[in-house]
């Protein structure tokens, strides 16, 4: 669940960034690939949001299998690094300057992969249901 809200933050940053920051005169959400990029992580971050809410759904009714929630833990978690590692692009040289939330999100998720076990063994987990 807190990779889906980290991503949701991510994105409101870069599109608030994004809307501010000019670059050739231009707003940088103004170029058709900032746009599209954009728009592909929404739809990817509400996908993700969907899923972890039918998760929590099914966890509430004790449905909730432990390879659905490997795979939604390795699955929200991979998004969440391609997710943030998209929207620090957006901000170049400052997404790694530490007083931008985007830099510490980026940085501070990259254990998401690792602890409550790591996602290769979160795949097995889901592997060995098949």
């Amino acid at each position: 669940m807190g990779a889906v809200a980290t991503m949701e933050a991510a994105l409101q940053w870069t599109v608030d960034y994004t809307t501010d920051r000019k670059a050739f005169g231009k707003p940088i959400i103004s170029f058709q690939n900032t746009r599209f990029k954009l728009a592909e992580l929404k739809t990817e971050v509400a996908i993700a949001r969907t899923f972890a809410d039918k998760c929590l759904e099914l966890h509430l009714e004790g449905k909730l299998d432990v390879p659905t929630a490997a795979g939604a833990k390795f699955w929200m978690t991979e998004l969440e690094q391609k997710v943030l590692d998209t929207c620090l692009q957006f901000f170049g040289g400052y997404g790694y300057m530490v007083e931008f939330p985007i830099s510490r999100a980026y940085t501070n998720a990259r254990v998401h992969r690792i602890y409550a076990g790591t996602n290769e063994i979160m795949r097995e987990i889901v592997a060995r249901s098949l």
